[in-house]
């Protein structure tokens, strides 16, 4: 190589943008893992990818690669708020009903902080925009993977395995998340950035593929039959068009994409084994014929695209389109009046007293099908919702400890269902962490939002419509939080926090240009990294242990099973869940002395587990000894009064 080749090299490589690669790597690589994985529900595939994310921001900030510019100040505050709600998270382990239950939450809010940290750090000039062209990609591509695997699912032979678990999730499509709510926030939440790639990219190309890609989103979205999630769409979408410059050119591509999108909805519902979910040959067939009308639409929806837009960029715009915010203002009051006076006239003070009325019914289902689309029934989540008010009421400051609303419930709810959690993001962290973890999590969601409102209110025009998509994309699972878990679905906040990054680290807050750190903050970040890597690994060691003893003892290796219990309790000694393994392998290899030791340590530490003390019963009864089993069955049914398996054995 020359002198001349080596300069023209140099000037090349100086040229290149290498700010792309942070944006891509966490909003679009990240998040397509993390959905194909499960939406990262299993703690495995979180506490895996939590201690990855901390250690490369150990490594960055140590070397100087991060932050590449001084982080804006309402960043840093946000970045502190979640902070301190893992903070105090980790603070209730103290007072916990289940060690191992809150170490499990705290991992998952340690990597959501770790991710949240590397999209604030990791901030280039061009961040928000390369940021929401890579979650907007994302969640594409994986809306049209579980399309897919609802139109063909023979290319997905996983893709059936919630519907196999679950009978009433077999006609709901959840693939690759397997939870059919999870997608469609999924969706909420890249729909305004899939609209916004279709509207300006710079690529014609890009345009067409993203307009493409909206009616596939909107049939997605149908086969989820998700109430809440559908209506998060909606909200991100308005939220998207209400914030946005130069609305009108956006509602043209939002109208193909419902009407190609509506087309197609229309065709699926006529195919009632595809709509069902059912794997019969017309299914297939059905599947097939949908798959194709698909095609064509997608394909119809993105060359008009291009041709309008091809039309708007030549040619000069009509003072009509233009439209001023003062004219905006008066339409949008104008519209809310005469929504406000229709409302009043067709009696929507009555009909939503009812439609409340009908939400409080416990284990109401809302049908079937399309069916359910119109339905309020809330499937017990009002009685979620107040079981966790009497659990903040019960310890009103502190709550019953992260992750224990389970615990809780089978004490004090109102009927026999197992739940995990209270389907509200808000009512659980009142009830598990008080009102110190409620204020922080509000603290840090009411920034987001209000902050983020005022930078795209702020932001330049060229720079407002980027921010108005990112602001939408993230209030979608704020919105699906209030009915649902959505928030230990790891890819939907995931998704959410990057966005919110690269929202309140825009351009137009920066002053000035990239600073280095001084070597204070960059200690205290690298010593915070090593503490957060730590909090994820004890739990993730501890998991993998007992997986590894639940595959030995299915192989028949006992005592490799208890090698690997045991070695999970030394690394968490705190947990109930290795020593109920240990129980379970002792007693499978009929050391029942043994086995009571075990499953006694393990209702020590968890002593309101209704579960452990029912394996403590018939490990007893299995000793011979009737008088403690009997007693200890006793126990367990009083901290669970309605469970149904003892109405079923009396």
């Amino acid at each position: 190589m020359n002198l001349e080749t080596s300069v023209h090299s140099s000037a090349r490589n100086q040229a290149f943008d290498w700010s792309f690669a942070w944006p891509w790597a966490l909003g679009f690589l990240l998040i397509v893992y993390l959905g194909l994985e499960g939406g990262g529900y299993d703690p495995l595939v979180t506490d895996r990818v939590g201690v990855a994310v901390w250690w490369v921001l150990l490594f960055a900030v140590a070397v100087g690669a991060l932050p590449r510019r001084t982080p804006t100040t309402i960043a840093c505050v946000a970045l502190g708020l979640l902070a301190c709600f893992a903070v105090w998270t980790a603070l209730s382990l103290a007072w916990t009903e289940s060690t191992e239950k809150t170490t499990t939450d705290l991992a998952r809010v340690a990597t959501y902080v770790g991710v949240f940290a590397l999209a604030v750090f990791s901030r280039g000039p061009r961040g928000v925009r390369y940021t929401v062209a890579a979650v907007a990609a994302a969640v594409g591509l994986l809306a049209v993977i579980a399309l897919l695997s609802r139109l063909h699912p023979s290319w997905f032979p996983s893709g059936t395995q919630t519907g196999q678990f679950l009978e009433t999730g077999r006609e709901r499509l959840s693939y690759p998340l397997n939870y059919w709510n999870g997608l469609a926030a999924l969706l909420a939440i890249g729909a305004p950035l899939i609209l916004y790639t279709a509207t300006t990219a710079r690529q014609l190309l890009v345009r067409a593929l993203a307009a493409a890609a909206l009616p596939a989103l909107v049939l997605t979205a149908y086969f989820t039959l998700s109430r809440g999630g559908i209506l998060a769409i909606a909200v991100a979408v308005a939220v998207f068009i209400a914030l946005t410059p130069d609305r009108l050119p956006k509602l043209v591509p939002l109208g193909l994409a419902l009407a190609g999108g509506g087309l197609l909805v229309l065709l699926a519902s006529k195919k009632h084994a595809l709509v069902h979910g059912y794997s019969t040959a017309l299914a297939h067939h059905q599947g097939n014929q949908v798959l194709l009308y698909a095609v064509i639409v997608c394909a119809v929806v993105g060359a008009l695209q291009v041709g309008f837009s091809a039309l708007v960029d030549r040619s000069e715009r009509p003072a009509w389109s233009q439209v001023s915010r003062r004219q905006t203002r008066i339409f949008l009051g104008s519209t809310a009046a005469v929504i406000l006076v229709a409302a009043l006239a067709l009696g929507a003070p009555s009909k939503i007293s009812h439609a409340w009325t009908d939400f409080k019914k416990p284990s109401t289902s809302p049908g079937h099908g399309t069916n359910r689309l119109g339905s309020i029934a809330g499937e017990s989540r009002y009685q979620f919702w107040s079981s966790a008010a009497r659990e903040f009421t019960h310890e009103p400051i502190t709550g019953t400890g992260s992750g224990t609303f389970a615990i809780w419930w089978t004490q004090d709810g109102s009927t026999g269902e197992n739940v995990l959690d209270t389907h509200s993001l808000y009512m659980q962290t009142l009830g598990e962490l008080g009102l110190v973890g409620l204020a922080l999590l509000a603290a840090f969601i009411a920034l987001s939002l209000v902050a983020g409102t005022r930078r795209v209110l702020d932001s330049p025009l060229s720079e407002r419509a980027s921010l108005a998509a990112a602001l939408a994309g993230s209030t979608a699972i704020w919105v699906t939080s209030i009915f649902d878990w959505t928030w230990k679905v790891p890819v939907l906040p995931i998704a959410a926090l990057v966005l919110i990054g690269a929202l309140l680290t825009s351009r137009a807050a920066v002053s000035g240009g990239a600073k280095p750190w001084p070597i204070g903050p960059r200690v205290g970040i690298v010593v915070a990294s090593l503490v957060a890597i730590v909090a994820i690994a004890i739990p993730l060691a501890s998991t993998s242990l007992v997986r590894q003893s639940q595959d030995a003892a299915q192989e028949g290796d006992v005592q490799g099973a208890l090698d690997d219990a045991r070695s999970a309790q030394n690394v968490m000694p705190g947990a109930a869940g290795p020593r109920l393994q240990q129980a379970l392998v002792l007693e499978s290899a009929k050391d029942y002395d043994a086995a009571a030791i075990a499953i006694a340590g393990a209702t020590e530490k968890e002593p309101h587990n209704w579960r452990l003390w029912l394996v403590r019963s018939r490990i007893e009864a299995e000793r011979g000894r009737a008088t403690q089993a009997v007693d200890y069955y006793r126990v367990s049914r009083s901290l669970n009064p309605l469970g149904q398996i003892f109405e079923e054995h009396g």
